[in-house]
């Protein structure tokens, strides 16, 4: 079977189309992805922020009991 010039240039129109296709795909996933990284530093405060929290009372009690520090700032 030979291939003719309207068999070539069918495959080129679907392989166009398929291109346009993967390029939304991509934009769509560059985007899902940013916004999975504004998410994830979101979360990486609020539990930097509880730590610092849970930890400081006991740094205070330490550094006015062991070192004499009078005045203890966050």
């Amino acid at each position: 079977m030979a291939t003719t010039s309207e068999d070539v240039w069918r495959l080129l129109a679907e392989l166009t189309a398929a291109q346009k296709e993967t390029d939304r795909q991509l934009k769509e996933t560059d985007k899902q992805l940013k916004e999975l990284g504004k998410q994830i530093g979101g979360l990486g405060a609020k539990f930097g922020s509880f730590t610092e929290g849970l930890a400081l009372p006991s740094m205070e009690t330490i550094l006015r009991q062991r070192f004499g520090m009078e005045v203890v700032s966050p």
